[in-house]
């Protein structure tokens, strides 16, 4: 799928948000100090493309404290939207948590103070093994976290871990009924070229290891996977080292794969039962792609932030405005994110504060 036939130009609307915009930032000043993606060897990405990653990028950056921060747009057509805005969020949380990462000594001794028999995941040469922690031993004055991987039937090959490779161990959110005999652990994601290109060599030798849900989106599911899965970027004009949406969204359910580290997840507008994660985790934001998923599953979301994106065009796009224009006269707090990239003609903003 080519990028850059869809990605064009919006016309101006009239208005149907309250008159509420906070300061922003020119477009060319921003991507002058972020990396831009590329649709073909010339093309760089639109502005309103860049429009929505820059969005996704500076609400990951903000924080509300007990608040949920609100932000509602509408535009012209929905094509990307909520898959550019994704893109800059996990993006940005990756990189953030990367720079963030718990201290050493304090997840140390969180480590520690785990129960015995609790499941972990162990990352050792470029692999990751399935494993149980057994405590803590004492060798020459220094403690190392024991962290067993094989069956206890075959000796129980138990790794002894230092303090300064305790980021190595990851906690589960999901159970190990049992260990195997023997265990050679499997290959976990190496990154693509597209990413290096996008943050840097050196951050994305690091920024993609773990599980975690940055986001979820919410709309056509099929729609969504095309845009994510098929459709070429690049983060230099050369187009040498191109790459897709899912290189950073790494959407749980669009991988051949269960054993890759996971960063967002796409739920169907259409389903039946109520999407929710197998972990019962609470995501950072949830990405409404359209009128009918926000209007249908809003209520399931209000532990996390809201990005909501209401195409002009849909049926229900007057209710799903009715209802927001609702929440903001009870929002909490109005203050929003300052220093906005500056809207493409046909996109209207709002965003607001409401209560957790």
């Amino acid at each position: 799928m080519d990028a850059k036939n869809v990605l064009k130009s919006y016309p101006e609307k009239a208005r149907i948000f309250p008159e509420v915009y906070p300061s922003h930032t020119n477009l060319e000043q921003v991507t002058s100090k972020r990396n831009q993606l590329y649709t073909d060897e010339r093309t760089p990405l639109p502005n309103w493309g860049t429009f929505f990653i820059e969005l996704g990028r500076r609400i990951a950056e903000w924080g509300t404290g007990s608040n949920r921060l609100v932000v509602a747009l509408a535009i012209p057509t929905r094509a990307y939207a909520a898959a550019l805005t994704a893109f800059g969020v996990v993006l940005t949380r990756a990189t953030l948590s990367n720079s963030h990462i718990e201290d050493t000594n304090k997840y140390f001794e969180r480590l520690c103070n785990l129960s015995q028999g609790t499941p972990v995941t162990f990352f050792y040469k470029g692999r990751k093994f399935q494993g149980f922690y057994e405590g803590v031993d004492k060798i020459s004055g220094q403690q190392r976290l024991r962290i067993r991987v094989e069956s206890r039937e075959t000796g129980g090959l138990t790794y002894l871990v230092p303090l300064e490779e305790a980021h190595k161990i990851e906690i589960r959110t999901t159970p190990i009924r049992n260990l195997p005999k023997k265990q050679n652990g499997r290959k976990f994601f190496t990154h693509s070229k597209f990413i290096e290109d996008i943050i840097g060599v050196e951050k994305a030798k690091s920024c993609f290891k773990k599980s975690q849900i940055d986001c979820i989106l919410l709309g056509k599911r099929n729609i969504l996977k095309k845009e994510i899965t098929q459709t070429n970027f690049a983060g230099s004009p050369s187009f040498k080292k191109k790459g897709v949406l899912q290189d950073v969204l790494r959407v749980r359910h669009f991988f051949s794969t269960d054993n890759l580290a996971y960063r967002s997840e796409v739920f169907s507008v259409t389903a039946r039962k109520r999407p929710r994660l197998s972990d019962s985790t609470i995501p950072f934001v949830t990405i409404f792609d359209g009128a009918s998923s926000f209007i249908k599953w809003r209520d399931d979301w209000r532990s996390c932030h809201w990005i909501i994106l209401l195409d002009r065009t849909e049926i229900h796009f007057q209710e799903a405005v009715d209802i927001v224009n609702q929440d903001y006269i009870n929002r909490v707090d109005e203050e929003g994110i300052p220093n906005l990239p500056s809207r493409p003609p046909g996109v209207e903003l709002v965003n607001y504060q409401e209560a957790d």
